[in-house]
């Protein structure tokens, strides 16, 4: 089973800023396993947010782990059908997208080399970008997503108490985001506001 891995044909400029998002519980609502597009609902804010980091240059990838594929609890083919589904909400309320999409479809049991928070996805998107991943952020809901960060040396990580993020949150150690926020769209503002 190989890693799904979408983005757009045309590469960027080197040296492009990018927002790294986890898809589930950060974009979308999580409500377990989505096997199916129709289940896809944005998040309040997050399209128009989504929006704001594009109209400041920011790229935009989402690094998703999907075990779902691997449990044999979602079709792989229907992960691009979910992933378009999400770009037409992105695009219906703030004229906004997703530049790149790139998904670990492993089970957690395959210790295969992508799965976050191993870095690989974020490289891979970097490569074919071509992006500074000194000037990027990852944000999402889960401790993984901020470790999948910082193993890639992005400059900054932000934990969003959407999704599992408080419950996160509660149990941050030694190892911590540079921010915290309420949801996407605080969590963009704070990178943005970073300069």
């Amino acid at each position: 089973m190989q890693t799904q891995i979408r983005g757009s044909k045309v590469m960027s400029e080197p040296g492009k800023k990018a927002l790294f998002l986890d898809r589930d519980g950060t974009i979308n609502f999580d409500p377990g396993y989505i096997s199916d597009p129709k289940l896809i609902k944005l998040m309040p804010g997050a399209a128009a947010a989504i929006r704001r980091a594009r109209d400041q240059g920011f790229a935009i990838a989402v690094i998703t782990n999907q075990s779902g594929v691997g449990r044999g609890l979602i079709e792989a083919d229907v992960l691009t059908k979910i992933h378009d589904r999400l770009n037409e909400l992105l695009q219906s309320e703030a004229g906004a997208r997703v530049d790149y999409f790139a998904c670990c479809v492993h089970h957690p049991a395959d210790e295969c080399n992508c799965r976050k928070p191993l870095p690989r996805l974020v490289f891979e998107a970097q490569a074919h970008l071509g992006l500074d991943l000194s000037k990027s952020a990852f944000i999402g809901d889960r401790m993984t997503d901020i470790d999948t960060g910082k193993s890639a040396s992005v400059r900054f990580t932000v934990l969003v108490r959407t999704g599992q993020g408080r419950a996160e949150e509660a149990q941050l150690g030694s190892e911590k985001p540079d921010y915290v926020a309420d949801d996407l769209s605080e969590a963009v503002d704070w990178v943005l506001a970073q300069g």
